[in-house]
C-alpha cells in the first residue's frame, strides 16, 4: 500500500511540473502559474502601455518589447478581424533571443521592412510570448516566408498552448497591448459630436489566476478569480496602476479574514479610478471604475 502511494504522490507531482495554460476570453494565452519571468511589450504612440492609442489606415507603427531575464521572445499582431501577422523572429531579423533589460523596436533602426497599419477598423493586439527555452512554431507560421499557418486569435492561442505546456512551470510568461484603428477622418468638416471616454483596455488579468469571467465596458472593468488572496490580487493592480501615472489617494479594509475587502481611489491629473477587490462565494472579484 505505501508504494502505491508513492508511486501516485510522484505521478501527481509529475503533472503539477507542467503549467497549463489559461485562454482569456479575447484568446490571450496566460501562464497559470507566476513567475519571476518578465516581458513587457508596447507601441511608440503608447509608450505607458495604457491601451488607449489611435493608428489610421496608412498610419506607420513601431513595436517595442523587453524582458528582464535572457529569454526567446515571440511577438504576434492581431487584427481587429483575426488575422495575424508574424514580427518576430521573421525572414529579415530571426534572432529573438533577447538580452536582459535591454528595449528592442520592431522594425529596429536601419530595417528593410516597415510595418503599416491597414482595415478593418477596430480594436488590434500585439501579444508577446517570452520563454526561457526557444519554441517550435512549425505549425504555426513559416519564418523564412513570414505566412502564417493559422488566422484567428483563438487559434493562436491554442497552437501556442500546445508548445508551452511541456515547459516547466514558470519557464514561459505572455503580454498583450491594444491599439485602436480608425480610418481617416473626411476631409469635408464635420458637426462636433460628443466623444465617449476611453475603455480600460490598458487592464489585464493577473497572471497564475484562474480567471472565471470578465467584462469590459467604456468606464468600467471587472474580472473574477477562482479563489485567491486579496491582499496578492490588490498588490497586484496597485503597482500595475502606479507603474502608469496613478497615485494612490485613498484606501480602507474592511471585513475579517474571511470576508476581508480592499477599497482604493487613485488619481492622474484629472482622472479618478476606484478599485475594489472582495470575495463572493468561491470568487475573488476584481472592479475598477474610471471618472473624473
Amino acid at each position: 500500500m505505501k508504494r502505491r502511494i508513492a508511486t501516485c504522490i510522484a505521478g501527481l507531482l509529475s503533472l503539477m511540473a507542467y503549467a497549463t495554460p489559461v485562454l482569456s476570453p479575447q484568446g490571450i494565452i496566460v501562464n497559470p502559474i507566476p513567475t519571476d519571468l518578465e516581458v513587457q511589450t508596447w507601441v511608440d504612440r503608447d509608450p505607458q502601455g495604457f491601451g488607449n492609442s489611435v493608428y489610421y489606415f496608412g498610419d506607420k507603427i513601431k513595436i517595442f518589447t523587453r524582458v528582464n531575464q535572457n529569454a526567446y521572445v515571440y511577438l504576434f499582431n492581431i487584427n481587429a478581424d483575426g488575422q495575424i501577422d508574424l514580427i518576430l523572429p521573421n525572414a529579415y531579423n530571426p534572432n529573438n533571443y533577447l538580452r536582459a533589460g535591454e528595449t528592442y523596436s520592431f522594425p529596429e533602426t536601419g530595417a528593410r521592412y516597415e510595418f503599416t497599419i491597414s482595415g478593418p477598423a477596430g480594436v488590434d493586439q500585439v501579444l508577446a510570448v517570452a520563454s526561457r527555452s526557444p519554441l517550435s512554431l512549425v505549425q504555426i507560421a513559416d519564418i523564412k516566408s513570414g505566412q502564417m499557418r493559422l488566422q484567428g486569435a483563438s487559434n493562436l492561442a491554442r497552437a501556442l498552448s500546445i508548445v508551452v505546456t511541456p515547459l516547466p512551470e514558470r519557464d514561459w510568461v505572455s503580454d498583450v497591448v491594444r491599439y485602436s484603428v480608425q480610418p481617416r477622418l473626411s476631409s469635408n468638416p464635420q458637426p462636433p459630436v460628443a466623444t465617449p471616454r476611453p475603455p480600460i483596455f490598458f487592464i489585464t488579468p493577473m497572471p497564475g489566476y484562474w480567471v472565471v469571467w470578465e467584462d469590459r465596458e467604456d468606464t468600467e472593468y471587472r474580472v473574477a478569480y477562482r479563489g485567491g488572496d486579496v491582499e496578492q490580487i490588490f498588490s497586484y493592480y496597485h503597482r500595475d496602476l502606479m507603474s502608469k501615472g496613478w497615485v494612490r489617494v485613498n484606501f480602507k479594509s474592511k471585513g475579517g479574514k474571511k470576508n476581508q475587502t480592499y477599497e482604493a481611489e487613485y488619481r492622474r491629473g484629472g482622472d479618478r479610478l476606484e478599485v475594489s477587490v472582495s470575495p463572493r462565494g468561491g470568487e475573488m472579484v476584481v472592479k475598477l471604475e474610471w471618472g473624473r
